[in-house]
């Protein structure tokens, strides 16, 4: 039998660990957060989240769970994570641009960086944030066309073996080769709706790459 202070040991490993700078609270950004908040016996010691919208009445995922129509996204899960013991949430209550990249990466040095940034032209902001959190080592991570009906694939792909327009753009403005896509090959060109069978399933692999990446033990012990 296993003595009380292996176990413990044990336990200590499983501390929450690393900075995970999530950019964009929408409708597939807050289904991510809520998986890293409720990852048990590990995870981010800190989510730094940052989204300048407000809350929307057709915003339902947010207002099931508590958020007031008019609330900052960000501030509202940084409301929602404040009573955990053991994770820190941050609120940047404002949209990323190129221009502010490099300082929300240099403010917050994340371990992992999670983009779900959207609505209009985003390639630009996207590849300046990647290229800014390489410097600090960063494993990035965004999406590459989240339409469909709930049935499609959902893909993780390295942006140099990614197809279609998203990674196209990414690859004209500068993003690493290595940048990671999450993906269901369908874009806004076709007929698909976003449907929340999708976002759930997209959501779910961007939160396990993040995750994995957490589990590095290059991190160290104090949860840095």
């Amino acid at each position: 039998m296993e003595s009380d202070e292996f176990i413990e040991e044990l336990e200590l490993r499983k501390r929450p660990r690393g900075t995970v700078l999530l950019c964009g609270i929408g409708r597939l950004g807050f289904r991510v957060f809520l998986r890293l908040l409720e990852t048990h016996r590990g995870g981010p010691k800190r989510i730094v989240c940052v989204d300048g919208q407000r809350v929307e009445p057709d915003d339902i995922i947010h207002l099931r769970h508590g958020a007031r129509v008019g609330e900052n996204k960000a501030e509202f899960a940084a409301r929602l994570g404040r009573v955990h013991p053991l994770r820190e949430v941050h609120a940047e209550p404002e949209f990323v641009t190129e221009e502010n990249a490099s300082e929300l990466v240099n403010s917050w040095e994340p371990d992992v960086v999670v983009i779900t940034i959207a609505g209009g032209r985003t390639t630009p902001v996207t590849a300046t944030l990647v290229r800014e959190a390489r410097r600090f080592g960063a494993i990035t991570v965004s999406t590459g066309g989240v339409f469909g009906y709930g049935s499609e694939d959902v893909r993780v792909v390295r942006l140099e073996d990614a197809e279609g327009p998203v990674a196209k753009e990414l690859m004209e403005c500068g993003a690493p080769s290595d940048h990671v896509l999450v993906t269901t090959g369908r874009y806004i060109r076709d007929p698909d709706p976003i449907s929340p069978m999708v976002l759930e399933r997209v959501a779910d692999k961007l939160a396990e790459l993040a995750l994995k990446n957490l589990s590095n033990p290059s991190l160290g012990d104090d949860g840095s």
